[in-house]
């Protein structure tokens, strides 16, 4: 066992110790001094501490068998974290997971080491979030999921100690009471979808970004990564295989999302009048900015998209409102798996986010009618009782 000294500095105990730590990729001996608990009726004596002595101690043996442990914290995912984010998932997971921990992580980590964290410091870190930003409940929950990211993967390396991934301080940590309630993702409508495409009829790039939007339910960053060449217009289907996030391309987000989706007679007939005015190509982006490159649909919104519905007084919904409306749109024709696999998320991630039906929808219908039928058919009671 780590031994170390108590002692009592004006109404305070404290505990120096000596233990491993990393510096400049070299493991050192340092000293070091911590608070332990104030004196008083409780904590009189130095035998009253000797519980918290032995927890502290025991604490310092197994973090001195991680080194990397004692290293800042805020350091720690700066220099090792974020550059494997970087190397292992998509440019815009990396810049998600920066934002979040910059903005409102790191002015609140500074004063720890990798090996304080705790449940209970995960939970007080969301709490101090909460006192200076309105945050809902799934901001603070990808919050929570962004620091589980770091202490699985130090786990994983040996840099923080755990028996298992259970140990992970941020699993149990709390989401603050005061977190708002997250507000219902809005499906644009039928009318709407109709409305905008008949708005932009003679503007053909516009008019094929909100096509394929709302009739092929693809994220804007699976819409921009669309080329001529995926789409095979004898099996009347285009294949999503890429995704151009600002300008940056890549895979789809997950392998899930790399799929064939079908191209509808009125969708084909849009991009066919888009095809022709880029001189029929044989290859290329379909949302073709200038120089050929995906074209940047906040842009063409912001710009393009409502200067000419506020001409005819329409509202712009939203990119995601249409790829919601294709959720919604095709629920209602079939059935959840069936919703899935268009959009390329799983069952869960489609019903929570895109599918919002507004009225009983026919498969649940039909399972509904099977489950309570005979229920008043008196005369089948009465025979089942006879015999």
């Amino acid at each position: 066992m780590a031994k170390g000294y108590v002692f009592k500095k004006g109404r305070s105990w404290h505990l120096r110790y000596w233990h491993n730590g990393n510096e400049n990729g070299q493991i050192v001996r340092r000293q070091k001094c911590e608070w332990l608990a104030p004196y008083g009726d409780r904590y009189r004596t130095k035998r009253d501490l000797a519980e918290l002595v032995a927890e502290k101690l025991s604490s310092v043996k197994e973090a001195d068998k991680c080194p990397r442990s004692s290293d800042s914290f805020v350091d720690y995912v700066e220099e090792v974290y974020l550059p494997f984010v970087l190397r292992d998932k998509k440019a815009s997971t990396y810049s998600g997971y920066k934002t979040y921990f910059e903005r409102y992580i790191k002015p609140r980590a500074g004063k720890y080491a990798l090996r304080d964290f705790t449940v209970a410091v995960v939970s007080s870190l969301l709490e101090d979030i909460a006192r200076e930003h309105t945050l809902n409940k799934d901001t603070f929950g990808k919050i929570r999921s962004i620091l589980s990211g770091i202490f699985t993967y130090a786990i994983g390396k040996g840099h923080f100690s755990a028996r298992s991934d259970s140990d992970n301080p941020a699993h149990r940590a709390l989401i603050p009471e005061s977190a708002v309630e997250q507000g219902k993702p809005e499906a644009a409508k039928r009318d709407e979808v109709r409305a905008l495409l008949a708005a932009f009829k003679d503007v053909p790039l516009e008019r094929a970004a909100v096509g394929i939007m709302s009739m092929l339910g693809t994220s804007p960053a699976e819409a921009r990564g669309l080329r001529w060449e995926d789409w095979d217009r004898l099996k009347e289907q285009i294949k999503i295989a890429r995704s151009v996030w600002h300008t940056v391309e890549g895979s789809t987000k997950t392998r899930q999302r790399e799929r064939y989706v079908a191209v509808s007679g009125e969708l084909r007939e849009v991009l066919l009048a888009l095809w022709k005015t880029q001189g029929s190509p044989v290859g290329g982006y379909i949302l073709a900015g200038r120089r050929g490159k995906p074209a940047n649909l906040d842009n063409m919104a912001k710009r393009s998209i409502r200067r000419r519905l506020e001409k005819v007084g329409l509202a712009w919904p939203s990119w995601y409102s249409l790829r919601r409306f294709h959720g919604t749109a095709v629920r209602a024709e079939s059935n959840l798996e069936t919703t899935s696999r268009a959009l390329g998320n799983s069952k869960a991630v489609a019903d929570r986010h895109y599918v919002k039906p507004e009225e009983v929808l026919p498969d649940v219908r039909k399972a509904v009618n099977d489950a309570v039928s005979g229920l008043t058919d008196v005369q089948r009671v009465c025979n089942e009782r006879v015999n």
